[in-house]
């Protein structure tokens, strides 16, 4: 045997919602009415002190009173208010929505039309909240609208969807000017209704898993019943001869627990021992059935496991994934959050007090959402944040997540912004700003060649767009640029240092880096030249033999051209120039001491200071003739010589030895040249 089982079952959000909430309730508590129609539900309640009255009258002042499911008359609130009875509403979303509809458009002057079931709680409660003046019809028969100009139709949640378009039909809407109608049949209910309808049809036998009392679990029955015969148990028992079932269907309502239903199904697969038991999940005519096993032992632990993956997919709601987004509309505003329906799938969900504001003002937001319900419909973007327990949604993860979409307006005005870049595209960083993706280009990261983009992967670029079409607001991209940041902040810096410098100012500057013509160094920011001619008076080999790279010295601003982006320093401007130091150093007379550098044939250079050469001509060595210096001086000797000249302008110095040597009574003087006669 086949067991086919819909994909919804147990609980819709709305039952589990008021279960949630009756259970939260600490110590003793009334019930107005059954919180849903289910027996195992309400003897549950019982246990944990929740006694069931039918009306408030039997609940005494100042006591806990709980709204079930169907809602109740707004004069219940009232009544309430004026005897300091506590409520905890536990309404279905979907039955909120209809209820304030109804007040709203009653009045604004709409005739109400509730289509349903004139004795149902949900219907007698809807028509409290318009002052008991609906119209209420049973789809059946026919209704006129005599002297109606606006009309306002709505369903009562379980009502039966095989009969929407005729119950519409048999309405007279002649003379009506404004005509409103809401399909206000519960999304669970047509699910659920859809299944009966498609799987009894194609089953032998059909169990039907609810409350006798229950509207939406009677519904159900009266659809599978007329495709094949179909039982309607409570779960406590099953009296089925299932010996002849190829195929069989489990249904259950929209209050029925998704324990019952497993007991069903457990003792369906007892029964049925003897064959082999497929137990199918269906998803709108998409069947997952098992592959046939060949001996009963293998069937058994097939049956086994089948069940098992049965009853783990039977979970309430969509597989939403955690942290995903979803759009949804706004059905009731309570007193400790928000429900709302996903329009995608018609799910209802639950947003928390906590979950609606950054700013923890979740009554303002509140207030914002009642206000626009009474005017239009009100939508919410949110995150998942739990499915354990129906749809728990968060309004705050999204308004953190997208608070960064406030800054593009800015952005298209050309305000500067930082993203962190994620990944790596094609020659390209991408990350993201809110709700948009956020390219840079690869020749837009830095000014000048970038070898590899997977440096900058996490890292926070600062941006900027070069103009307004540079944002896609359609696909949510935006084409921006660093590049252009370090550009404009590069030519700020140089407009800076161009309009306060000048040439003969004294700067300090950082030593960069040497080349072979002179040393880099940076002055404010600013790449300057000092050529090695300007660092030293004297010849010197390398920049090195005067600075060290990372020190810092005093230059002097020798030539500007803003044209070419130069600056010339020098640095040997801002020290004493030799020849200055040896004028006052060697004066003319004076008696100095120096060292033999050089021996020429004409004379000898002697050095008397560091780079200061003076010249001692070979008639200043001694008052003898000498036909060779070398006889009487060698390279290095000490000799003591008196300044005789001294010319900075040629930068010459002459010296003389003999003028320091007593002068002999006789000087011996060169021998003539001898001439050959004619």
């Amino acid at each position: 045997m086949k067991i086919w089982l819909p994909k919804e079952v147990g609980f819709c959000n709305g039952v589990s919602s008021a279960i949630q909430k009756a259970l939260s309730v600490s110590g003793k508590a009334y019930c107005l009415g059954q919180l849903v129609h289910n027996a195992s539900v309400t003897d549950e309640l019982q246990k944990k002190g929740i006694i069931t009255v039918d009306s408030i009258d039997e609940v005494p002042d100042g006591e806990t009173l709980i709204i079930r499911a169907h809602g109740a008359p707004k004069a219940v609130y009232d009544q309430a208010q004026k005897r300091g009875i506590k409520i905890v509403d536990a309404t279905c979303p979907w039955v909120r929505a209809i209820q304030q509809k109804a007040k709203r458009y009653s009045a604004c002057g709409y005739k109400i039309v509730l289509i349903g079931d004139a004795r149902h709680p949900e219907i007698v409660g809807i028509n409290g909240w318009c002052d008991n003046t609906a119209t209420i019809f049973d789809g059946k028969g026919h209704l006129e609208l005599n002297g109606v100009e606006k009309a306002l139709i709505m369903f009562q949640t379980t009502f039966d969807t095989r009969f929407f378009e005729k119950s519409l039909q048999n309405i007279s809407t002649e003379g009506v000017k404004t005509l409103e109608i809401f399909n206000t049949i519960c999304y669970t209910t047509t699910q659920r209704q859809y299944y009966a309808q498609i799987l009894s049809a194609k089953s032998d036998m059909a169990i039907v898993v609810g409350d006798a009392n229950s509207s939406n679990t009677k519904r159900l029955y009266e659809i599978a019943s007329r495709n094949c015969p179909t039982i309607l148990t409570d779960g406590s028992e099953l009296n089925a001869d299932l010996s002849n079932c190829k195929n069989a269907c489990i249904i259950s309502g929209a209050s029925t627990p998704t324990e019952l239903i497993k007991g069903v199904l457990e003792r369906m697969s007892e029964i049925a021992k003897d064959t082999v038991v497929e137990t199918v999940v269906s998803d709108e005519n998409v069947e997952i059935t098992s592959a046939e096993v060949a001996t009963e032992e293998k069937v058994m632990d097939k049956d086994e496991a089948l069940l098992a993956k049965a009853v783990s997919e039977m979970k309430e709601g969509h597989r939403y994934k955690l942290g995903q987004r979803v759009k949804c509309r706004v059905v009731l505003v309570s007193d400790d959050g928000v429900y709302v329906r996903i329009p995608s799938s018609k799910k209802e969900a639950f947003i928390p007090n906590e979950e609606l504001s950054l700013d923890g003002d979740y009554q303002a937001v509140k207030a914002e959402l009642k206000k626009a319900l009474e005017t239009d419909e009100a939508t919410l973007d949110c995150a998942v944040i739990s499915v354990d327990k129906g749809i728990t949604l968060s309004k705050k993860v999204i308004d953190e997540r997208y608070k960064d979409d406030a800054l593009v307006e800015g952005i298209k005005q050309g305000e500067e912004f930082q993203a962190v870049m994620t990944r790596v595209g094609k020659e390209c960083l991408t990350g993201k700003l809110g709700s948009y993706t956020v390219i840079v280009h690869a020749s837009q990261i830095r000014i000048g060649y970038v070898k590899n983009l997977n440096d900058y992967v996490g890292k926070t670029l600062r941006l900027v767009v070069s103009g307004a079409d540079k944002v896609d607001d359609h696909k949510r991209v935006i084409f921006a640029s660093q590049k252009a940041i370090l550009l404009a902040e590069r030519k700020a810096r140089e407009d800076e240092f161009w309009n306060n410098i000048e040439v003969g100012e004294i700067v300090d500057g950082k030593v960069l880096r040497f080349a072979p013509f002179g040393a880099f160094v940076d002055v404010r920011g600013f790449d300057c030249l000092a050529h090695t001619s300007d660092l030293a008076w004297d010849r010197i080999a390398s920049p090195a033999d005067v600075l060290e790279i990372g020190n810092s010295y005093e230059f002097v601003v020798l030539a500007l051209d803003r044209e070419k982006n130069r600056v010339s320093l020098g640095y040997k401007q801002l020290q004493p120039e030799p020849w200055a130091v040896a004028a006052e150093k060697f004066p003319v007379g004076a008696r100095v001491t120096g060292k033999v550098a050089r021996i020429m044939p004409f004379g000898a250079f002697v050095e008397l200071d560091k780079h200061i050469d003076g010249l001692l001509h070979v008639s200043n060595v001694s008052w003898e003739w000498l036909d060779d210096i070398n006889k009487a001086l060698k390279v290095g000797d000490e000799i003591e010589v008196e300044v005789l000249e001294f010319d900075a302008e040629n930068k010459r110095i002459t010296l003389s030895r003999k003028s320091l040597l007593e002068k002999p009574e006789q000087v011996e003087q060169p021998a003539p040249e001898n001439k050959d006669e004619e």
